[in-house]
């Protein structure tokens, strides 16, 4: 600093050479896409364009590959258009979907039947999945917090991890708010009983419910992803980003730039693509598209399947 005869004090601008300021890191990785077309919740009545039936459903995992999804969450209904668990008529879904993009990874969704405690209530619709071959059910995703109508505790919980492990089954575990992260943390990875890497994905507005991480009023949203982001473990975590609701494009943005490891985006957490519009979603594959342009716009390229499953420790 320098102090002119006038006494102010003024501050000398210090002539830097270019080049001097290192790159930040954190957005040095691509990013891996995960779709999911459709879910337990929203149907058509939401939203006319939602896909319903198994050709509607493959058709919107294929387009949103084509568009840069290298991995699709596996939600299935039945002829009337109700979530189904029918290991048969998954098959016949996720078939159609490896017909035309066969090293799209597939992530079924376990938690929407563990309405009690122990495996025996998902081995039903695993099992049949799993002897059919690995593709059809190459990871899965967990809750690991208790709710009235999915009593997780520790026991049940280390009893899923345990069996997913021992058959090859890469688990996807759902952060809807600290609870969720402390017992992944207490429970799982503290004991060694989890192998890395440890997926964790943050999950705000999903489905609008009120148990999940807030997406607005803005900032509250935002400023709740990043103290998420700051809580995950700093070795072997994968973190992955699903927001839902009105305000997932800015949220799933944030995630990006932010460094995280994948975004999930589709159908099954919102109708509306934009947060301060109620323009609807027609397809999922514009939802990727424009994802995957953003990415590319901030440096990150997108992960191809293979590199997703590296990532994420597929077998």
């Amino acid at each position: 600093m320098e102090t002119p005869k006038d006494g102010r004090t003024r501050h000398r601008i210090i002539d830097m050479p270019m080049g001097v300021d290192p790159p930040s890191m954190t957005m040095d990785k691509k990013l891996i896409i995960n779709v999911a077309p459709t879910g337990a919740f929203t149907s058509d009545r939401e939203n006319l364009y939602h896909p319903c039936t198994p050709d509607q459903i493959a058709d919107a995992a294929i387009t949103s590959y084509r568009a840069g999804a290298s991995m699709w969450h596996v939600h299935c209904r039945d002829a009337e258009g109700n979530p189904t668990k029918d290991p048969d008529i998954m098959k016949e879904t996720i078939d159609k979907v490896l017909a035309e993009c066969p090293d799209m990874i597939t992530s079924l969704n376990v938690s929407a039947v563990l309405h009690k405690a122990g495996i025996e209530h998902f081995l039903p619709m695993v099992e049949p999945l799993l002897k059919a071959g690995r593709k059809y059910i190459r990871s899965v995703v967990l809750p690991p917090f208790h709710k009235a109508s999915r009593p997780v505790t520790k026991a049940s919980l280390q009893e899923s991890v345990t069996y997913f492990q021992d058959n090859g089954i890469v688990m996807e575990f759902q952060i809807h708010h600290y609870e969720a992260l402390t017992n992944v943390l207490h429970w799982l990875i503290d004991p060694g009983l989890l192998k890395p890497p440890y997926i964790l994905n943050i999950v705000l507005g999903h489905h609008s419910n009120a148990f999940a991480g807030p997406t607005g009023p803005d900032p509250w949203g935002h400023m709740y992803l990043i103290t998420m982001m700051n809580l995950m473990p700093r070795d072997h975590a994968v973190v992955g980003v699903i927001a839902g609701g009105h305000n997932w494009l800015p949220l799933t943005l944030e995630a990006i730039l932010l460094g995280a490891d994948y975004v999930r985006v589709g159908m099954e957490d919102t109708v509306w693509m934009y947060p301060h519009r109620e323009d609807k979603i027609t397809h999922c594959a514009e939802v990727i598209k424009k994802v995957a342009l953003l990415s590319r716009e901030v440096g990150r390229e997108i992960a191809t399947p293979a590199e997703a499953m590296q990532v994420m420790g597929m077998p």
